[in-house]
Formats: structure tokens, sequence, C-alpha cells
């Protein structure tokens, strides 16, 4: 069935193409949302008379087989270079011509995904992007999967991401929910929920550390904290809550020089975003035995 087909009888959704993409715009009296079926990628939600919740570049691309530059991107199956992943990990890789080293992230994020649920009422809006194994991620990535995920929305903000192993063997993954957040100065930008939480700097030879206090960011930041991952981001104009059952998450700024270098990246945009990343990634990778599923949730709210 269609995207289109799905939508018939929907008051609030349309499919629009920006650019090169299709994508979802929810119109609905609670919210505004945007999301597109490449990557099951959320770029825009907004709260009716309230502060955007999610941080977008001004200058990302819609591109087909390209990674938009904000929002929340899926990242699955593994988390960044393939290298850093584990060992269990990186022994199901296949050996191909595939560039598993540039491309960081996994491959979902790149491909298009399908609206295989959708419902609205005057209290909001749930829907459920799916994509499967095809004859070209077997060539990548060796089992069969279904992979789900679904938007509930409404004032706030609840992401699920459902993997279920469809292979007659253990599958190793990891993943994340690459969140982009807004704030409206870094300088002035507090992370509270970290304390007394251990983390690795991979900016500092991927060194263990303690985190003693509140996370003040006034350089470029790049850490893997362990622990149950709730966080407040507190500024002066907003306070945005930020709830998972993941016990790992990643907090990330690439500050002056390195915003230099990104794509899809003005050189100040460090001063008005900051990545958590609700995760499963290093010791905390996931596990999935034949037929069973995982459910990793994000949850933010303001």
């Amino acid at each position: 069935m269609s995207v289109e087909s799905k939508l018939d009888n929907s008051v609030f959704c349309k499919l629009v193409k920006q650019d090169e993409l299709y994508c979802l715009h929810i119109n609905h009296p609670k919210f505004f949302a945007e999301i597109c079926l490449q990557g099951a990628q959320l770029t825009q939600f907004v709260p009716v008379n309230k502060a955007k919740l999610i941080w977008l570049s001004s200058t990302a691309e819609y591109k087909i087989a390209q990674g938009l530059r904000g929002g929340i991107p899926v990242c699955w199956p593994w988390f960044g270079s393939m290298a850093k992943n584990p060992d269990i990990i990186q022994n199901q890789i296949l050996g191909n011509s595939f560039d598993y080293e540039t491309s960081a992230h996994g491959f979902v994020r790149t491909l298009d995904w399908s609206l295989s649920e959708y419902t609205e009422s005057t209290q909001g809006v749930e829907l459920a992007l799916t994509i499967q194994q095809s004859a070209e991620t077997l060539k990548i990535w060796p089992f069969k999967f279904n992979l789900n995920c679904r938007f509930i929305l409404s004032n706030k903000l609840e992401v699920v991401l459902e993997t279920k192993n469809l292979s007659n063997k253990v599958m190793h993954f990891a993943q994340a929910l690459h969140t982009y957040f807004p704030i409206s100065d870094i300088h002035i930008t507090k992370i509270i929920g970290a304390e007394d939480q251990s983390y690795i700097d991979a900016l500092d030879d991927w060194k263990v550390k303690k985190q003693n206090q509140s996370i003040l960011i006034k350089e470029e930041v790049d850490r893997i904290y362990f622990g149950k991952a709730d966080y407040k981001i507190l500024t002066p104009q907003q306070t945005i809550r930020i709830e998972s059952d993941s016990k790992s998450s990643v907090i990330w700024n690439p500050w002056i020089e390195k915003s230099k270098r990104l794509t899809q990246f003005s050189h100040d945009d460090y001063k008005t975003m900051l990545c958590i990343e609700s995760a499963n990634v290093l010791d905390d990778s996931v596990s999935l035995a034949p037929q069973d599923t995982h459910i990793l949730t994000l949850k933010v709210n303001q």
C-alpha cells in the first residue's frame, strides 16, 4: 500500500517533496512535524506556542543517499566508525567492496523506509516507518531483520526504535537516535543528569573519566556516557527534558574548528545546537537472539 493511500483520510498529514526527498508534513493543532522517508529521520518538531524541540541546520540538504544534518538520524546497526565498534560486531561484517569506514553510523539512514502505520486524532498522531533486509543490505549486513521506527507525537515527542532479528543466528549491533537539540547559546547552556557517571572521552585517546558535576561545554566535546540516559538541557530560554531506557548516551558538540570542516553546517552553528544521543554502544551494544525484539525509546518534552 502506498504512502498516499495510507494518508487518504488524514486531516493533518500530507506527503511533500523537499528537493530530492519525500517527507511527511504533519500540521496538527498541537504541533508541526516533518519526517523524511529516507532514513525515517524526523527533521522538525515544534509544539504549538512553544519553542522548537529539534535542531535542523539552515544549510541542511535534502539529497538522495546523503545524510541530512540535524533532526534525529537513526544510526544502525553500528555507531560511528566501524573500527570503533566492539569486535563482536566487526566480526559479522562481510568481506566485500562496501566501505564500512566512511559509512559511519550504519546504512539505514540513507535508505528509504515504508510508512507501515498511521493513526491520528485531536490528541496527536502515531505513525511507524519500517525497513527490512534487501538483496543489497544482505551484501553489507548478513542478517534478515525488521526495523521499525515509531513516532508518537502530541505536545511532546516520543520515538521508539524496534529491532527484530529474523535470522537464525544471534545478531550483535549498536545503535543510536542521534538527536540534535536547539539551544540559544552554548556558552550559557548546562546539561544535568550525568553526574557521577563514567564516560569515555573520544577526544582524549578514549580515556575513561568521571563526571563530577553538571556539564558545561567550552570546547569540542565527544563523549560516551554509561548509565541511565535521562538529561535536562538548561538555558535561560527553555528547559528540554530527555528520557531514554538505554544505558549509554553520547554528548557531542563540534565547537569552532571542526565546525569549519563539517558539511551542511555553518561555521557558527555550534553555538545553537547540541547532540545528546540515546544509544546502545560499546559495552552497551545489543546481542539479539533469533526472532527476539529489542526496543530503544526516547522521550523529549519541555
